[in-house]
């Protein structure tokens, strides 16, 4: 038989602040302007005061006070620069890497040379290099004769940023070296040293350079500090996208999250904000607040809607400050593990650190801290642009001097897997056995002692 009856049932919903919160913490620096300019549209509630450059390190309330006391005083508006266009920007900054690479070489190829050029950038690492690439294999893969599949790769490696599609460490360096020189700033010194001796530069012998070289000793330190200084060990972390327009050419693919600087007392954090602030509508506030004092002398439908912009925009404006205060406070907690590594921007000084380990410092639960960092970047004091996933990756330092040990030792008595273990040891400290050499020898392609062997 049909019935009624009453039963309780318990259902989870997800608040929207929390969806709202969520997403803002997980917003790169490119994409949370894009939220602003979304918000900004889609509530006027909300404005933006231009920050002037001496004002920027003072206190927030001190900001917000001043930002206040320019409304009142009628100086709101359009505060971005006249010849800045956040559509264009917006669209502009979406370009990836690979979306980039793709348009140049389609304008460069005949039509059936197209499936080639997609076959290269889809084994593009996150680096810009082809670790593991074979003309021989492609071949195979794509059904084109191996010296074409060459060809599209030299004009893969022709484009910026300089080393892209580089098969090696080494090709890349070289490939960054040419295009100095083909713009007018190489160096023939730095060249040769990296083709005779690229598996020396960990721990270079400048005398033994300087003798087969016929070179001093003073140029060969000089030839090795432009190496370090005029290079660039993974090409993709430098791209910058060539816009057409005057505007966007000031904006880049890849902009910093967090900034840490180096200074007498220490290193010293700061969060990317925009150089401007959002405040609330003095004119909205004062309208609200007036309708909280007599809402019965209001229509329905105004009061409503006054109250939902301006609620809206409070929580708005409280999770972007939650945003920048979670990342500055995760950046700190990063910076007491790896000390060594910004000190010295080596990646075999980086220690092992979760998520789950900042999380619990913190009090923090490890979805946020995951969130915090997801698709950030951040600029070390050397000004080395890095992922701030790289602060969490455990195994990295273990990797990089793996990479260091092999490529110092002597191609013709290369490192079995237990000396490599050994002297990582001996070098840094590392404990590693001979099985977790082996796992992340083959991690990064590079081959056993006996096939690195040169006769």
């Amino acid at each position: 038989m049909l019935a009624q009856k009453q039963q309780q049932t318990l259902e989870v919903r997800v608040d929207q602040k929390v969806i709202l919160a969520a997403r803002l913490l997980q917003c790169n620096t490119l994409e949370l302007e894009s939220e602003i300019e979304q918000e900004l549209m889609d509530n006027p509630a909300i404005e933006r005061i231009e920050v002037a450059s001496d004002e920027r390190e003072l206190p927030p309330a001190r900001l917000y006070r001043r930002a206040i006391e320019r409304v009142d005083d009628g100086e709101t508006g359009d505060l971005l620069d006249a010849d800045y266009d956040p559509i264009a920007s917006v669209a502009a900054e979406s370009l990836s890497l690979r979306e980039y690479l793709r348009r140049e070489l389609h304008e460069q190829l005949r039509e059936e040379q197209y499936p080639i050029a997609d076959y290269i950038l889809d084994n593009l690492d996150e680096r810009g290099l082809l670790p593991d690439f074979d003309c021989d294999r492609a071949s195979l893969e794509t059904g084109y004769p191996p010296e074409e599949v060459e060809k599209v790769l030299r004009l893969v490696q022709s484009l910026d940023p300089p080393g892209i599609g580089a098969r090696s460490m080494q090709e890349c360096m070289l490939l960054q070296l040419r295009y100095l020189r083909e713009q007018g700033q190489g160096n023939l010194l730095a060249e040769q040293i990296v083709e005779k001796f690229f598996r020396k530069l960990v721990n270079p012998p400048v005398r033994r350079i300087a003798r087969d070289l016929k070179v001093s000793l003073t140029e060969v330190e000089n030839a090795l500090k432009y190496i370090r200084e005029a290079l660039h060990p993974y090409p993709a972390y430098r791209f910058r996208p060539p816009w057409q327009t005057v505007s966007a050419s000031l904006y880049c693919q890849v902009k910093p999250d967090v900034i840490i600087r180096r200074t007498l007392h220490g290193f010293e954090v700061e969060v990317v904000r925009p150089r401007w602030i959002l405040i609330i509508s003095p004119q909205w506030r004062e309208q609200y607040e007036k309708i909280k004092s007599a809402p019965s002398e209001y229509p329905e439908e105004t009061v409503r809607q006054v109250e939902e912009y301006i609620q809206r925009a409070e929580s708005f404006l409280r999770n972007l400050e939650t945003r920048y205060r979670t990342l500055h406070r995760i950046t700190h907690a990063v910076i007491k593990h790896q000390f060594g590594f910004l000190e010295t921007s080596s990646h075999k000084f980086l220690k092992p650190l979760t998520r789950s380990q900042i999380a619990e410092e913190l009090g923090l639960h490890e979805s946020t801290v995951s969130r915090a960092i997801s698709n950030k970047w951040v600029l070390l004091p050397s000004e080395d642009l890095v992922p701030f996933s790289d602060f969490f990756t455990p195994s990295l330092s273990v990797q990089k001097a793996i990479q260091e040990v092999v490529y110092s030792e002597d191609p013709e008595h290369p490192y079995n897997d237990d000396q490599i273990a050994r002297i990582l040891y001996e070098r840094w400290g590392i404990k590693a056995s001979r099985r977790t050499v082996v796992k992340y020898r083959t991690r990064l392609h590079i081959p056993s002692s006996k096939k690195r062997k040169r006769l």
